[in-house]
């Protein structure tokens, strides 16, 4: 097993694959290729040249561009990375279905079909990875448990562009679409070890949601829960006029969902809130429902900064005993890269302290992923890593 990463900042999409091209072997064809990379890149004709070297291509774009071991590949018109892997004793398919108005079945039947890519269509993946438009992520991964069972982990991210505008964009088989569901269905002839956490830790505010319809937050503890939230982080919303964005106010205090998992060891899944509606509601990035306790999250510079190597790490740990790291895929939030923008370069030196090995980092408007109770779910401002191993003589 070897993986090969490699990044660009070359503005033009057709000399940006011709560099991403340079650093494959000839003559040989990867298992498995992702994409990720500023939307702008994504040139359907420049693009083809890459599937013609590697038939087994997904990708979607990632906020601004892409962070790899050699350092960040970012800008707004440039950014592209490349992760290859090569694994002869593994099997690898690829699969697609438009959202549509049934995101569940869209979910279910991408799946199928890249199961059917790798004549698997009755075997249980070890992983799968999703690349898919922001909305509707909940049903969609439902709809791959429903065909796959609930233990199969599933991990990746929702597409992004650069300014929250809709110019996020797949792309499989040859074509560029906005509205695909695309996975990946992973038999690597190693192990996998795989991570989601975040940056952030609880208040001791807590709140029980009393109304909610979907992803918009109505109530919490029967109070308009803008008013909550407000009180909870001492006005941060005073001044903020209905219908307008608050990403730039809540990042550094989102919302979190306790998951309790074995051992007593449990995690946050965190809920970011996206805009102020008229009722004096929350409009998140995630569904939200009645019952749930939700978690005033701290976090700080630092925290976002440092969380990723360690993340990266954890997963490293999980591979099979005997077997060593050959590579990653990471999964890290916009919303986090974004805010701790100028520091970026930490990031990656926090990795790399932490895992001396190729990977490639997207920056995603959502995250999906599965905690060590083995339930996947999709969260916002999270972290998530996948780290392939193989054995003590890299043949298994």
């Amino acid at each position: 097993m070897q993986i090969i990463t490699k990044s660009t900042l070359q503005p033009e999409p057709d000399r940006a694959v011709d560099e991403l091209l340079s650093a494959l072997p000839e003559g040989a064809a990867p298992g498995l290729a992702i994409l990720s990379g500023n939307y702008t890149q994504f040139d359907k004709y420049a693009l083809a040249k890459l599937s013609d070297r590697c038939p087994t291509l997904l990708a979607g774009s990632s906020c601004l561009g892409v962070m790899t071991q050699t350092g960040m590949a970012q800008g707004e018109e440039r950014g592209l990375g490349l992760f290859a892997l090569y694994d002869d004793d593994g099997a690898y398919g690829i699969g697609s279905a438009p959202v549509d108005e049934d995101p569940r079945q869209a979910g279910y039947a991408a799946l199928a079909s890249a199961l059917s890519d790798v004549n698997r269509a009755w075997e249980t993946p070890d992983l799968v990875w999703c690349i898919m438009p922001p909305g509707n992520e909940e049903e969609v991964v439902a709809g791959m448990v429903d065909l796959i069972g609930a233990s199969v982990p599933i991990i990746g991210g929702s597409v992004a562009d650069n300014q929250i505008s809709g110019d996020w964009v797949q792309y499989i088989d040859g074509e560029l679409y906005q509205d695909r569901v695309v996975v990946a269905a992973l038999f690597p002839s190693g192990s996998i070890g795989y991570s989601f956490s975040s940056g952030y830790m609880p208040d001791e505010r807590s709140a029980v949601v009393t109304r909610a319809e979907g992803r918009h937050l109505l109530e919490l503890d029967g109070e308009p829960a803008a008013d909550v939230y407000n009180r909870w982080t001492q006005g941060v919303l005073d001044g903020v006029a209905p219908g307008s964005s608050i990403l730039m106010y809540s990042t550094v205090n989102p919302l979190g969902r306790l998951v309790n998992v074995a051992g007593g060891y449990s995690e946050y899944l965190l809920s970011h809130p996206a805009e102020l509606s008229a009722t004096r509601g929350l409009q998140l990035f995630t569904e939200i429902k009645k019952g749930e306790r939700l978690y005033l999250m701290q976090g700080s510079m630092d925290s976002l900064i440092s969380r990723a190597g360690r993340v990266a790490d954890t997963a490293r740990q999980l591979l099979e005993e005997g077997h060593h790291p050959v590579g990653a895929l990471l999964v890290y939030c916009a919303g986090c890269m974004l805010t701790v923008a100028d520091r970026m370069p930490e990031v990656v030196k926090s990795i790399n302290e932490e895992f001396r090995y190729p990977y490639l980092g997207s920056f995603t408007f959502g995250e999906q992923g599965c905690f060590l109770d083995r339930t996947n779910r999709h969260g916002n401002l999270m972290i998530s890593a996948v780290v392939f191993g193989a054995d003590e003589y890299g043949n298994n």
